[in-house]
């Protein structure tokens, strides 16, 4: 169960998102990895634009059982959420689908639990069919609505509302931002480049409009902003950035004021020398952009010295601007964002036949059996 028997070391992993899964990939050939998944595929909270216009190929490529990843063959994988973290005695207890518990023994533990954001991420436990029931729900959601909100203007809801647009021309998108420009975080060449590209799709883009937030944010209706303008859509669709971090079963003692993980620049968790933590429901910086990066890298390396009597010695620096794609690859190919500001395009037929085949699930997630496919 738990690969050869030299592993002496256990590694728990709470949450096997994209940033989980590239962990565990890396420390199951060194160390006996236990990975807690709500979900048993990795479902990617990336390219949201892609996954409502075009949900064939985001599942193709986004939507990933996990007993399909080669790395992970090595690990043992426990359906249900994680329920509470004693550090005492380095225990686990997962609540499980039909609400029995089990209790986990850990030498390590990586939080990589990720947040509650808008209606795509959240630690909901689900079967496979309730994940594409639900994918494909949201996707004829927006199919069938003549007219489409979208409120924030970060990546997700750029990429929403620009893929929108171009698969479905004769909608009318709108996109409310906060303040005066899209995509904050990134470099304002990649703000100016977007603002151009919603424009000129046919993207309504309505500067200075913070909605106000209610308990249960509509999905159709109206929408209220805070000055007193009122809009009403077929689909509305939250990427206000309001994360819920997933850290419920740690102690208060190791979170911020705002519920994430306390979290050192080795990516060790503040006052516990076994446990780690990575990705969106860290503190490393407010992007919390260790869900990007290759920060994990830096989480694998430094665990492994831990694990051998060493200190931890690399440190994860977040980059000044975000960077990377933000829509998707689109009909012409893909455009990535570059730090300074700088663009790179990728043709679609290099995306979809080197790109995720060899560069994101060869060498990144270190294969994909493709066989039921």
């Amino acid at each position: 169960m738990f690969g050869r028997t030299r592993k002496t070391q256990t590694v728990v992993i709470i949450g096997m998102g994209d940033t989980g899964v590239l962990v565990a990939a890396r420390l199951s050939k060194h160390f006996r990895v236990i990975g807690i998944a709500t979900k048993p595929n990795l479902v990617s909270g990336q390219e949201l634009g892609k996954r409502l216009t075009d949900l064939s190929w985001w599942q193709h490529h986004y939507n990933m059982p996990l007993n399909r990843f080669k790395a992970l063959n090595d690990v043992a994988l426990v359906h249900g959420r994680a329920h509470s973290v004693d550090p005492p005695t380095k225990t686990v207890t997962v609540c499980a689908p039909d609400n029995s518990q089990q209790t986990l023994s850990y030498d390590y533990l990586v939080v990589a639990s990720g947040t509650s954001n808008g209606f795509w991420r959240d630690d909901v436990v689900r079967s496979s069919t309730q994940i594409s029931d639900l994918l494909t729900a949201d996707a004829a959601h927006i199919e069938s609505a003549n007219t489409v909100a979208v409120i924030g203007g970060g990546p997700c809801g750029v990429s929403s509302a620009l893929n929108i647009q171009r698969a479905y021309p004769k909608k009318r998108v709108s996109l409310y931002l906060s303040g005066t420009a899209p995509l904050p975080g990134y470099h304002e060449q990649a703000q100016h480049y977007y603002e151009n590209e919603l424009v000129t799709a046919g993207v309504e883009v309505l500067k200075n409009h913070r909605a106000v937030i209610t308990d249960v944010p509509p999905r159709a209706g109206n929408v209220d902003f805070e000055s007193g303008d009122t809009t009403s859509a077929d689909a509305i669709i939250w990427t206000i950035g309001n994360r819920k971090p997933h850290t419920g079963f740690l102690p208060s003692d190791y979170l911020d004021e705002d519920g994430f993980v306390n979290t050192l620049p080795t990516l060790e968790v503040a006052g516990d020398d076994t446990m780690f933590a990575i990705g969106d429901v860290a503190s490393t910086d407010p992007e919390r952009s260790s869900a990007r990066n290759w920060a994990y890298g830096i989480l694998v390396h430094n665990l492994k010295r831990k694990a051998t009597g060493k200190a931890a010695d690399k440190i994860y620096s977040p980059p000044t601007h975000r960077w990377g794609s933000i829509v998707g690859p689109q009909y012409d190919g893909l455009t990535l964002h570059q730090e300074t500001g700088k663009r790179m395009r990728l043709s679609r037929w290099l995306v979809d036949h080197v790109l995720l085949p060899a560069v994101v699930q060869r060498l990144i997630y270190k294969g994909i059996d493709r066989a039921q496919d």
